[in-house]
């Protein structure tokens, strides 16, 4: 009430909100409705709190007072003022319902589960499971002890929501909390996850140089830490799982340095000799980027959950993880995040084409940017 009669005061210069209320001294020279705006009187009032003593502020409720609570708290009026002035800290938490015995919870708990299957059913027709329920499995509990069908509607809007989608929804939603679906994920190195995704190409290719122009599809594969690209692939028509598997070992092999290119294309990472990486691949190796995915995302496209493309990722001792499980970066984020991927990567994988397709070959030296 100390906290509501300081907002009234800073909205209409006396404590109980009208002049006919008027206390003695009201209004004050600061608080004036006359001279001052509703501005002055929140700066005012902020002014006037920040000068009390911190423990009587805090004893008083008023210590959190600013200009944006102020602000905030000015637009309501009568029980809702007080009501948002409360401290949380202050209030008795509720104790629930006390006709929800043990008996009762189990029994609520087993109709949840009994209508997730079933289509969408009333609050009637809960109720009377309900019943049936605690008189099949509790024979001796006391009937004129089960709760209202008003009571347990109470219940069930507390406990499970309101429950205003469809069934089908309903049961995706509760199978991707008990799978772990949806929460953050952090990505803190390279590697770790790799997402794939397949696009129609807006032009046409052709697969000879006298040969009909054909659509082509672009299977990506994008590293989620470095934004890079370690593998693409260009195929005549729609992609297929084998080569969604060609572009997982194209993303694990190292790309070798074709016959033209310049140092400028050459292993350019530092901490690693390219010494090493030649050895280990036989052969002079390109600056693309290759390691073996942990974690594979992909959407629900054919070829992506084809068993054979899963039984490769699986030998391969990939993760496999739906495009929700991932945190959705904002529109921003996802336009930054594209536009530095083919900033840097895009010379690298036109330069690679000789190699992933057989339709698309270098006209120019590729540079790395």
């Amino acid at each position: 009430m100390i906290r509501a009669e300081h907002v009234r005061e800073a909205a209409t210069g006396f404590r109980d909100g009208h002049p006919s209320r008027a206390r003695p001294g009201e209004p004050r020279p600061a608080y004036a409705p006359d001279r001052t705006t509703p501005t002055q009187r929140r700066r005012a009032k902020v002014d006037e709190l920040s000068a009390m003593p911190a423990h009587e502020a805090e004893m008083l409720g008023l210590k959190g007072l600013g200009l944006r609570t102020l602000q905030g708290l000015t637009a309501l009026e009568g029980e809702s003022l007080l009501l948002a002035c409360a401290d949380g800290r202050w209030t008795r938490r509720r104790t629930g319902h006390r006709s929800v015995t043990e008996e009762i919870r189990q029994a609520i708990f087993a109709v949840k589960k009994e209508c997730g299957p079933r289509s969408r059913i009333g609050l009637r027709a809960k109720h009377r499971l309900l019943h049936q329920y605690v008189r099949e499995t509790f024979p001796d509990f006391p009937v004129d002890k089960i709760p209202s069908r008003w009571t347990l509607a109470r219940v069930w809007e507390q406990w499970f929501g309101p429950g205003g989608g469809r069934q089908r929804y309903l049961r995706t939603a509760e199978a991707a909390a008990q799978a772990d679906v949806g929460h953050r994920f952090l990505v803190h190195r390279p590697g770790q996850v790799l997402a794939l995704d397949s696009t129609p190409l807006p032009v046409k290719l052709r697969d000879t140089v006298f040969g009909e122009p054909a659509p082509a599809t672009l299977t990506l594969g994008l590293d989620l830490f470095t934004h890079s690209l370690p593998a693409f692939r260009l195929t005549l028509g729609s992609d297929t799982s084998v080569d969604v598997a060609m572009l997982l070992r194209d993303v694990m092999m190292p790309l070798p340095m074709r016959e033209g290119w310049g140092e400028d294309m050459a292993w350019p990472y530092p901490g690693v000799p390219a010494e090493i990486i030649a050895e280990f691949a036989g052969h002079e190796v390109a600056g693309l980027p290759f390691f073996a995915p942990e974690t594979v995302t992909t959407d629900h496209g054919g070829p992506y959950k084809n068993h054979a493309l899963v039984e490769a990722e699986r030998e391969l001792g990939c993760n496999i993880r739906p495009r929700g499980f991932f945190a959705r970066p904002t529109r921003s984020q996802s336009s930054a995040s594209s536009a530095r991927s083919r900033r840097c990567s895009s010379s690298t994988c036109w330069a690679s084409a000789a190699r992933t397709s057989p339709t698309v070959a270098p006209t120019q030296k590729p540079t790395r940017s």
